[in-house]
């Protein structure tokens, strides 16, 4: 106990990060919580590097990122890693909450943890919507007014948050300056301490139990040398898709001609297609309810719980529904 008293708070800190993790974290289903935080530095590293050559201005961004794409050397791989980074995060980050939520690993205490990926999620679609709208081809323009006028019709906030995004009534420079802030300061900073939370709060409060994987493995360097495998494995994936497809350009943003086809990013098919296909109001209502009751699940299922529900079963059969409807909305989009 005296030698743990004369320990400097750095000390402690590195004792807290090096402790020993369960031996459940040995299938994958289980580690795909590192798989984001690996993807999170890609994408700061050459998100940075690309601030170096990007304008946010409405005459030069385009401009600029075709010059990024097309005239700078290696600039296409650095970009094409950022795009393919994003689309991995958001896809591993949905592995992640599945796993959870199927699992139940919420329980036990682990209602903080849950909260802390929630909103990392969320602060990711941020990212990759804020993200899309500064490469301002047509199809990203048109693509950024078709989503800030749903902002816009949300009840309650829509109408701050149209002019939060906006700057305004009409997409405009001040837009473009707007997103570009959002993208480069506010969120990254954002994302980086629900991250740190994310991580404290799993090694404060412990990692999610399973029933018959009792044991323990020291995290440095066993888990350490998985994680540094698994970073290597997908490395070589995203690598060999930036070569395979290498990002492109479409044309210069015209806000006079509108984009023929103004689809999201595939993470945000499904929530289009149902703004799409279902009454207005209505569908509006469920896109904002929905996060809600994402971001408290935890409480909603110890109150279920509590009155004689099998929760078990009650987490298969809504997962089950969700990801059913999301797949089906999302193809329906895409094809």
């Amino acid at each position: 106990m005296e030698n743990i008293k004369e320990k400097s708070l750095k000390d402690k800190v590195i004792d807290l990060v090096q402790e020993d993790v369960p031996d459940h974290l040995h299938f994958w289903p289980y580690s795909l919580g590192a798989i984001p935080l690996v993807l999170f530095l890609i994408l700061a590293v050459t998100g940075i590097l690309m601030t170096f050559y990007y304008i946010p201005h409405p005459e030069k961004a385009y401009d600029s990122v075709r010059e990024i794409t097309y005239g700078i050397y290696l600039g296409y791989f650095i970009r094409g890693l950022h795009k393919v980074a994003v689309n991995f995060m958001v896809l591993f980050l949905l592995f992640h909450i599945v796993r959870v939520f199927f699992t139940r690993g919420y329980s036990g205490g682990g209602a903080v943890k849950w909260v802390m990926g929630a909103l990392v999620f969320f602060t990711t679609l941020a990212l990759g919507f804020t993200g899309y709208s500064l490469v301002y081809d047509n199809v990203s323009y048109w693509g950024t007014v078709v989503v800030t006028t749903m902002a816009g019709e949300v009840p309650l906030v829509g109408k701050p948050l149209l002019y939060l995004l906006r700057g305004g009534e009409e997409i405009s420079e001040i837009t473009l300056l707007r997103l570009y802030d959002l993208h480069t300061k506010l969120l990254p900073l954002l994302i980086v301490l629900l991250i740190g939370a994310h991580i404290a709060a799993t090694r404060l409060v412990g990692f999610a139990k399973v029933e018959g994987l009792g044991g323990e493995h020291p995290f440095w360097p066993d888990h350490a040398v998985k994680v540094g495998v698994i970073t290597l494995g997908l490395l070589i994936i995203m690598v060999n898709l930036v070569l395979i497809f290498p990002p492109g350009l479409g044309e210069m943003a015209d806000p006079v001609l509108v984009a023929e086809d103004v689809s999201p990013p595939w993470y945000f098919s499904a929530s289009y297609q149902w703004i799409i296909i279902a009454p207005r109001e209505p569908a509006l209502f469920v896109m904002l309810i929905f996060p809600v009751l994402f971001i408290c699940y935890p409480w909603i299922d110890s109150f279920l719980e509590g009155r004689g529900y099998e929760m078990a079963k009650v987490n298969m059969a809504v997962g089950t529904v969700v990801i059913v409807a999301f797949l089906w909305l999302t193809l329906w989009e895409i094809f």
